[in-house]
């Protein structure tokens, strides 16, 4: 499992904030720039990597939040940052969004769907829900060990 860096736990916590203020009948709403979102994790540009000229060390760290959702089975939260000349996300949310095994991750629609899942998750203030999803990946990993451990365990010992 991943961890955070300082900045990706900033930029998360107000990825999470955003997506809790929400309106579910609206998830859209929840939405920011990648500008602003930059100027609000960062308001001095002390930051190089969120700084106005070096945005493109952003897109990292925002695919690294959501593989890190992903992995603790939740939205990927980075959806809510857009482009706001297109109201939609860079071609690396997709790209990314593939690699994790989502199909048609380059449709609007997928995208649609991961940002009112994301609105819908965070704004629910549902503390089960949040621990069934930690529960669920921590499942999941058992079952893949057990798993391993089985077929280490059938694999015959040779003498030497």
């Amino acid at each position: 499992m991943l961890s955070l860096t300082p900045i990706e736990r900033d930029m998360h916590r107000l990825l999470r904030s955003l997506a809790k203020a929400g309106d579910p009948v609206d998830p859209l709403s929840a939405c920011i720039g990648y500008k602003e979102f930059a100027q609000r994790i960062d308001p001095h540009g002390l930051d190089p990597y969120t700084s106005q000229g070096q945005m493109r060390g952003l897109y990292p760290k925002l695919g690294h939040i959501s593989v890190y959702e992903h992995q603790h089975g939740r939205p990927l939260l980075s959806a809510l940052v857009i482009r706001k000349a297109t109201g939609r996300p860079g071609s690396g949310f997709a790209e990314l969004a593939s690699q994790l095994g989502f199909e048609a991750a380059e449709d609007a629609g997928f995208w649609e769907h991961q940002v009112a899942q994301t609105v819908r998750f965070w704004s629910a203030d549902d503390p089960i829900m949040v621990m069934d999803s930690a529960m669920d990946q921590v499942l999941k990993e058992l079952g893949s060990i057990k798993r391993t451990v089985r077929r280490l365990a059938a694999k015959p010992v040779e003498k030497g």
